[in-house]
């Protein structure tokens, strides 16, 4: 067990380490200790001083623990200056006695003749008296010494010259006496030089003190913190400290050990061989008792207090006296918090005492771990190809390292370095996965740009990044999707009349402007079949029915106006023609799925829903209109879509009819009048009111312009049910007769 003492004035004591040497026993002409010991005087004194204390408090205190057992003690406190304190006993005597004559007399010549007169009574108080008598007129100066006084001082200590013990001549007979058992602390100071470099000597105590304990007795109490300003590592000599510190002036001392470690090779007469280590803390700021100085003086408080234990606190121990309090600036930020440098010195102590100081990785050994880390990630990397098992394998492989450094640590006291190889591997496997991330992008790219050539972007979408979704998709599903079908009116006559250089320019410039309307309303280019072009809503991705449906017909209206502005274009080029088309658009289900040969296979859409939307196209024609819309598509779109009835016809194949509409634009447009007297008239003609709606219907013609396909076409119906009245169950359907 350690224990830690301070006084409550003591001096802030630079951190602290230790040199080695074997203990030394006491020299046989060392002082001989006092017959009795009055400890009285060591409270006396430090009642009486402000800091620094007398030396002799110092030497008390090491009498007293000694006296107590104390095996070894360690004091972590800088002697450094000489010091000429009053530590004579008799001094002290004489200075109570020249207070009390102070106050009677003042410093007078009254004074001085009442001092002379018990001179002379007592020689052997004498130089105490005289002595005493220039220490109260120097430290006080509100008595206002004249001249005169001091030159009688002066003749007084010249008359006498008995040797009186003072400061360090007294302290340093105590560590004499107890050389071998007690360990002094030095440290080191940074100055600059005349070339304003900086550089670092060793702060050693002053010659008087060293001389009397010995070299052996002195030990390096200095932390070098890390960068971070912690205290975490301790090298046991001064060479290590130096080696990574060459701002040194002097080359030694360097076989000398740190504090704390000379202080545990004292107490354990045991050789400390040079380590570099970290401090294994037992615990954070008050881990280790701390017992103020003066109770050590105190009789009472030794036999009763339990803290001393009767008096046998001590005895056998290792003890370190020094600082603590935060006035003296000797704390120190360590992995625990701040604590006072003298109990840093007691935990390495404690760890060294029980042989559990924490060991470093050899750092020329480091390399080697770092290596091996990157070459194990680098080929665990390379063996798994997902980013999920890479994350796992990475966690697994810091978890174990993380496990193992543990282990190391509980069972062997060696600390592995773990920044770097993390460093190491968080670095490998980040250039691995962002190296195989961009291959992985460029073959995406180069992919997606084979893909969009050959499919709709919609399919490349699916196929590169859902690609469960697709999988699914190519054994085939069944959607509710929109359907467009769009064929170029006339084209076999026009590929008769062109070169085939002409015909393909003029379709790759037509698809263009299209495709690209078909895209930017998010439908999926299916097909082209020769001329025509086949485009989806809903078979890769659908954003709704709502959407998809109204995303189709939108499409067809562009690419209404798309084609107009093209045939404004090509009105000037003898090498193009004017190109009329028709649309034809259907939501109903399907079947989405992957169809072929091996060889050649095609993601499609295939079912009734598809073939309507063809026959759809195909009765433009029939209808005179240049887009038709099924039922089912135009209530869907309804609210957005401003439409025109066309029929209700019965397609071939067909038992029941499908009411078609032919869209004008979107909600917000200018609705034409004529609209609304047009379906007063169809409603008209399906009231069998055929006399009636024949002369709405040529009157809306005339509106119009006198050149309405579907004015003259129910016309001509009406024309033809006046002459051949429809049977009674007619619905109001016509039937067509060519697809």
């Amino acid at each position: 067990m350690l224990g830690s003492l301070e006084a409550s004035k003591v001096p802030p004591a630079p951190e602290a380490a230790a040199p080695e040497a074997a203990p030394a026993a006491a020299t046989g002409d060392a002082p001989a200790a006092p017959a009795t010991r009055n400890y009285s005087e060591a409270l006396k004194l430090i009642a009486k001083g402000a800091w620094p204390f007398p030396r002799a408090v110092y030497s008390y205190a090491l009498e007293r623990l000694f006296e107590l057992g104390a095996k070894t003690v360690a004091i972590d406190i800088l002697y450094v200056s000489d010091r000429k304190d009053d530590s004579d006993p008799r001094i002290l005597a004489a200075m109570d006695r020249l207070e009390a004559m102070q106050e009677a007399y003042g410093i007078s010549d009254e004074l001085l003749e009442k001092v002379e007169a018990e001179l002379d009574e007592s020689f052997e108080i004498a130089p105490a008296m005289i002595l005493a008598l220039q220490r109260l007129e120097a430290a006080k100066s509100k008595l206002g010494a004249s001249p005169e006084l001091l030159a009688r001082i002066k003749s007084l200590l010249e008359r006498e010259g008995r040797k009186i013990r003072e400061g360090d001549e007294v302290f340093a007979e105590t560590l004499e006496r107890h050389r071998g058992k007690i360990v002094l602390a030095f440290s080191n100071n940074k100055t600059l030089d005349d070339n304003g470099k900086e550089t670092i000597q060793f702060l050693r105590p002053n010659p008087t003190l060293a001389k009397a304990l010995g070299e052996d007795g002195l030990g390096y109490a200095f932390f070098q913190p890390d960068a971070d300003a912690v205290v975490r590592r301790v090298d046991t000599t001064t060479s290590q400290f130096k080696e990574s510190n060459k701002a040194f002036l002097q080359t030694g001392p360097d076989d000398w050990l740190k504090f704390s470690a000379l202080a545990v090779s004292k107490f354990a007469s045991r050789k400390i061989e040079p380590q570099h280590e970290i401090i294994n803390y037992r615990g954070a700021a008050g881990t280790f008792e701390v017992l103020p100085i003066e109770e050590l003086f105190s009789d009472r408080l030794l036999k009763e207090d339990p803290r001393y234990q009767g008096g046998n606190r001590f005895k056998d121990k290792l003890v370190f006296l020094g600082p603590i309090s935060e006035t003296f600036h000797d704390e120190h930020r360590t992995p625990l918090g701040t604590q006072p440098g003298v109990e840093i010195h007691a935990h390495y102590a404690g760890s060294l005492l029980d042989n559990i100081p924490i060991s470093e990785f050899p750092k020329e050994k480091e390399l080697w771990l770092v290596v091996g880390a990157v070459l194990m990630a680098a080929i665990l990397l390379l063996t798994f190809e997902s980013l999920p098992k890479r994350v796992g394998f990475a966690a697994f492989a810091v978890g174990g390292f993380a496990y193992a450094s543990y282990v190391l640590f509980r069972d062997h006291h060696l600390m592995l370095p773990v920044v770097s190889p993390l460093i190491a591997l968080g670095l490998v496997g980040g250039i691995i996965t962002a190296f195989d991330f961009a291959i992985e992008q460029l073959e995406k790219a180069h992919v997606r740009g084979v893909l969009d050539k050959y499919v709709s972007s919609n399919v490349a979408s699916m196929v590169m990044n859902q690609g469960d979704s697709f999988d699914q998709a190519l054994r085939g599903e069944n959607k509710a999707v929109s359907v467009l079908f769009s064929d170029i009116r006339g084209f076999t006559s026009l590929s008769e009349s062109r070169s085939p250089e002409m015909l393909v320019a003029q379709l790759n410039e037509y698809f263009m402007q299209m495709v690209d309307r078909v895209l930017g309303q998010g439908g999926t280019l299916q097909k082209f079949i020769g001329d025509a072009i086949m485009a989806v809503w809903g078979d890769t991705h659908s954003m709704g029915i709502n959407v998809d449906c109204l995303g189709a017909v939108r499409a067809a209206l562009k690419m209404r106006v798309a084609l107009h502005e093209l045939n404004q274009g090509w009105a000037s080029n003898p090498d193009r023609e004017e190109l009329h088309i028709g649309v034809g658009i259907n939501h109903g289900h399907v079947v989405v799925g992957e169809l072929g040969h091996p060889q050649r296979m095609e993601f499609t859409c295939l079912g009734d829903g598809v073939n309507l939307a063809a026959r759809l196209e195909s009765a433009t024609k029939q209808f005179g209109v240049d887009i038709l819309v099924a039922s089912e598509a135009e209530k869907i779109t309804r609210d957005q879509v401003v439409y025109r009835r066309v029929d209700l016809a019965v397609f071939k194949g067909k038992t029941q009819p499908i009411q078609v509409f032919t869209p004008l634009g979107e909600v917000g447009m200018d609705v034409p009048a004529w609209l609304g007297t047009y379906h007063a008239a169809l409603d008209l003609f399906h009231e069998r009111k055929f006399t009636e709606a024949k002369v709405a219907f040529a009157a809306v013609d005339q509106e119009m312009g006198g050149d309405d396909y579907l004015c003259k076409m129910y016309q001509k119906r009406c024309d033809h049910y006046l002459a051949e009245p429809p049977a009674a169950e007619w619905d109001g359907s016509w039937t067509l007769t060519e697809k």
